[in-house]
């Protein structure tokens, strides 16, 4: 009965194995973000309130592309701060923002442009969000990321 047990714990290693190693996970290509790019100011959609917001690290996972490219899996964490001298009431923030897809000549492949939306409670002087986003980036190419000024 041991061996039996054993016999079928290794089946099911080999099966989990196998499904594990169809989305193998693999080293990211370059991904930057411009020194211009990393903050902005954003007015607000409610108040018209400016916000100074921040990229706030970048997190990556990367699996193969049928392609031969890598897609990749971002989480961008944002700093979003205001002065409540300003204004404190509830508010509504869009935050614009862009990847760009670069060859190895610094040629953009493609680009693509994007918002983030926040809500901020009364009072609230800065929040930590996260955005979540996907792109497959080509064999020898980079991703880049961006904050769109606003203001």
């Amino acid at each position: 009965m041991k061996q039996l047990s054993f016999l079928a714990l290794i089946g099911c290693s080999v099966l989990f194995t196998g499904c594990a190693s169809k989305d193998e996970t693999v080293v990211c290509p370059l991904i930057s973000a411009p020194e211009e790019g990393a903050r902005s100011l954003v007015r607000s959609d409610t108040a018209g309130q400016l916000f100074d917001v921040r990229l706030n690290g970048v997190k990556a996972d990367c699996m193969r592309h049928d392609s031969g490219g890598t897609v990749v899996a971002l989480t961008v964490g944002l700093k979003l701060d205001r002065n409540l001298g300003e204004g404190s009431d509830a508010d509504v923030l869009s935050v614009p923002m862009m990847t760009a897809i670069v060859d190895n000549q610094q040629i953009v492949i493609s680009n693509s442009e994007f918002g983030y939306t926040v809500g901020f409670g009364k009072g609230t002087k800065q929040q930590y969000p996260t955005a979540e986003l996907e792109n497959i980036v080509p064999v020898n190419a980079r991703l880049v990321i961006s904050l769109k000024s606003a203001y």
